[in-house]
Formats: structure tokens, C-alpha cells, sequence
């Protein structure tokens, strides 16, 4: 994960050190998508975001933390934040932006725990990977929380607002035997064609039911269209 998230972070360091300009191509599915880098430094704060945001109590652990706008905002309230990427080049941009306590690492290997609340935004669970893999990751949440603790993440039902081509592409992969919410991701940047990888957005339902099967509370927070905010919380 941290090879195909490298450009990501590049993007992000160009764009900070003055390339306003820079360009990330995302191909998902086959279709690209080119996103300025500077998306991802906005200052503002998203309502479903500032709802995560206001939930946030104790220790607080900010997986996949970007370019650092949630754990700063964190900071700015007091509470103890550690924020992690996979990307070094977005672990540069967070320490330079003043995020404390920023590092370079990923969930699954990640050392640390006894964490109050556990913070995935920006389609959180996208790295997740395939629907298959979310009994595995929430497990891994568990040995991060403390007791108590609450997992804080959004989440996508692509059905919600999908035209009539974006639907019929579903079918086809649900008749392939994938989920229909997972999507193919591949980085370009700068001529340099990063590795394709699988990112998951999962319908609240799918979420709940999973996550209910396997021991943890879930609670549906709020919506904007098919975008959600969940807590989840270990029983």
C-alpha cells in the first residue's frame, strides 16, 4: 500500500512547496479522474467531517491523515493526536503544517494502541481493500482501541446517486462475484505510473451487518446523499 500511495504524497509535498499546480490522475475503474493536489490541502472542513470531529474524545489515533487538516484541527481542541500515513511525502507535509505527533506507517503494522478514538476519513475504509477484508480490519481496530474505545469512519453507498452507466457497471462486477463497492485505484503523477490497488466503499447496511456479525456495535451518524459517518464500537 505504501508503493501505491507514494505518488499520492508526492503530489501533496510538490503542491505544498509552491507546484499549485500539480495534478494527480486517479484511474478508478478505468475511468481517470485528474484532482488537484491542492483538494487535498483545503483548509475547510466538511459538515460530515466537523461531525467526526466533534465526537472525537481521548486519545486520538488519525488513520490515513493526508495532509493533516483533521489532526490539526484535533490539536486546536486540545486532544492528544497521533496521525499516520502510509505516504512519507504526506508525513512531511503534516510536520511542516505543525501536526505533532505525525507519522510514517500503516494500520496494519502500526505499533502503538490504547487508543480512545480511532479517526478513517475521507472514505475511511478505503483501505479496507475488498469487502472480504473488513472482519480482518476491524479486527485489527479491536487491538487498537481501549476499552470503551470508538472506531470513527465514513463511508460511500455508490447506488446513491449513480447514472444509469455507473449502475450497469455494478451489475457487471456483482455478476463477476465482486461487491459492488469495490473499486480498482491507480495513481499517475508526473509520467510515473504507480501500482493498482483495490479500494472498498461500503454501503452503511453492508457495514452494519458485517460489523454486527463479528461483535461490534454500529451507528449510523449522519448522511449527506450516499456519503455516511459511522461509529462503530467494540461489544
Amino acid at each position: 500500500m505504501s508503493a501505491a500511495y507514494g505518488l499520492h504524497g508526492a503530489a501533496l509535498l510538490d503542491c505544498f512547496r509552491g507546484e499549485r499546480d500539480a495534478v494527480l490522475a486517479c484511474h478508478q475503474d478505468g475511468v481517470r479522474d485528474d484532482v488537484p493536489a491542492a483538494f487535498w490541502l483545503r483548509e475547510e472542513i466538511a459538515p460530515l467531517e466537523a461531525a467526526a470531529l466533534d465526537l472525537c474524545r481521548g486519545r486520538v489515533l488519525d488513520i490515513g491523515a493526508g495532509a493533516g487538516v483533521h489532526a490539526l484541527a484535533l490539536q486546536r481542541r486540545g486532544l492528544d493526536v497521533t496521525a499516520i500515513d502510509v505516504a512519507p511525502g504526506c508525513v512531511v507535509v503534516m510536520r511542516e503544517r505543525g501536526v505533532r505527533k505525525a507519522e510514517v506507517a500503516d494500520v496494519e503494522s502500526f505499533a502503538g494502541s490504547s487508543f480512545d478514538t480511532l479517526l478513517c476519513l475521507c472514505n475511511g475504509l478505503d483501505k479496507v481493500g475488498r469487502l472480504a477484508d473488513l472482519p480482518r480490519f476491524l479486527a485489527r481496530m479491536r487491538l487498537l482501541l481501549a476499552p470503551g474505545g470508538q472506531l470513527l469512519a465514513d463511508s460511500f453507498n455508490l447506488r446513491v446517486g449513480a447514472t444509469p452507466r455507473q449502475r450497469l457497471a455494478m451489475e457487471d462486477k456483482e455478476q463477476a462475484g465482486r461487491y459492488f463497492g469495490e473499486v480498482d485505484l491507480r495513481f499517475d503523477y508526473k509520467g510515473v505510473q504507480g501500482a493498482p490497488f483495490t479500494v472498498l466503499h461500503v454501503d452503511f447496511g453492508t457495514l452494519a451487518r458485517i460489523a454486527g456479525g463479528i461483535g461490534w456495535s454500529c451507528e449510523h451518524v449522519v448522511s449527506v446523499d450516499g456519503h455516511y459517518l459511522a461509529r462503530l464500537r467494540a461489544r
